[in-house]
């Protein structure tokens, strides 16, 4: 029986993209280990049905971690002798792929679904590049989250373009549309309208996702605000925790009624039922689940050019595109979904036919376990 080990920073990684594609490895008769900064409610869930091995690690700038967390994984790896190791996650794909290399793992995978650097500037960007440039380096395989993504990763000299391939038309694990079920997008709808009345005959705009620079917020609050000023009927519904410092949107939700920002939920198939364009105006991406799951529930796209949610939608089929970090191009694309509904509608429904065709669950992980195995039996 083969072995293989999948490594990420922290659980919420590990539960909403590796141990789906892992279940199916498993059911395919490899042994499966998982690695992460587990919590014990996570290690209750999954040790019945997996290995699983808490390896605490931080998020953001460690050097200790830097110093110290590759030979951990050295050690582990020379311990168990896996014949395949796969990690994402910025530090844990640092720490895992150096650990890995030094043990001499066969196959090691680098699950590059998103690039840190892009969103840093000046002397952090190129000690962040340096960095990404060694996960690659000690892997044997990459597989980033996209092509378009794979095309600037080359362009950037990260790796060959022979080591690297994207999943399909790109992605992670795809999406499980009865979790997304259309059919009940009417009643979750109606319901949310009652938690925030305020919502009620406006056309939603709604942003699912960390609130924070990166995700391009700034421009979309900004945004907002001249459509709001312009088109009385407009809402803005934000899903997702605050990340970073919040001071500096706080202050848009006080003076602007139509903007709501109900934290973060468990619930995101019912809350975006309410949302009748998603607006994702981030400045890097590595595919993006959140306009997957808009598509699913025929929900109509406003995003950025960027690569990752550029390949998502088809443009000007199922979403439009904005520049990145541009609230000109982003307010124009927003006012376009105002001014435009029929469109606007088929817009969504071409999306729901696209993601049935391109990014259900059983499709991607059917692939992702088709890639898994050629690399290991390769």
């Amino acid at each position: 029986m083969k072995k293989i080990c999948a490594i990420s920073t922290v659980e919420g990684t590990m539960n909403s993209f590796i141990i789906p594609a892992m279940r199916i490895m498993k059911e395919h008769g490899y042994d499966v280990t998982l690695v992460c900064n587990m919590s014990e409610e996570f290690y209750k869930k999954n040790s019945e049905e997996f290995h699983c091995i808490n390896i605490p690690m931080k998020r953001g700038a460690s050097l200790t971690d830097l110093i110290k967390m590759p030979f951990v994984f050295r050690r582990l790896f020379k311990r168990c002798r896996f014949d395949y190791v796969q990690y994402a996650t910025p530090n844990a794909s640092l720490y895992a792929a150096l650990g890995a290399k030094m043990a001499k793992v066969p196959k090691r995978v680098y699950c590059q679904w998103g690039i840190r650097y892009v969103g840093n500037e000046g002397v952090m960007r190129r000690l962040l590049k340096f960095f990404e440039k060694i996960s690659c380096m000690c892997s044997t395989h990459i597989r980033p989250a996209s092509w378009k993504n794979l095309d600037f990763a080359v362009e950037e000299g990260l790796y060959e373009r022979e080591k690297a391939a994207a999943i399909g038309d790109g992605g992670t694990i795809g999406i499980d549309l009865k979790q997304f079920d259309i059919e009940k997008k009417g009643p979750s709808r109606v319901e949310v309208l009652e938690q925030f009345p305020q919502l009620k005959n406006k056309l939603v705009f709604g942003f699912v996702g960390r609130i924070n620079k990166d995700k391009g917020i700034g421009e979309l609050l900004e945004a907002f605000i001249r459509v709001e000023s312009k088109y009385e009927n407009a809402a803005l519904l934000l899903i997702g925790g605050m990340d970073g410092d919040s001071s500096l949107y706080t202050q848009y939700f006080a003076k602007h009624p139509n903007i709501i920002s109900m934290g973060r939920t468990n619930e995101v198939p019912k809350y975006i039922s309410a949302i009748d364009v998603l607006v994702h105006p981030s400045y890097r991406e590595g595919f993006s689940m959140v306009i997957q799951q808009a598509m699913a529930m025929e929900i109509p796209v406003v995003t950025t050019n960027i690569p990752g949610p550029s390949e998502v939608i088809e443009k000007d089929v199922t979403g439009v595109l904005a520049e990145p970090r541009d609230v000109d191009t982003l307010y124009e694309a927003m006012a376009w979904m105002v001014e435009h509904p029929e469109q606007r509608v088929a817009m969504g429904k071409a999306g729901r036919v696209r993601c049935e065709k391109h990014f259900t669950r059983e499709r991607m992980l059917q692939l992702t376990l088709e890639d898994r195995e050629s690399i290991i039996n390769s």
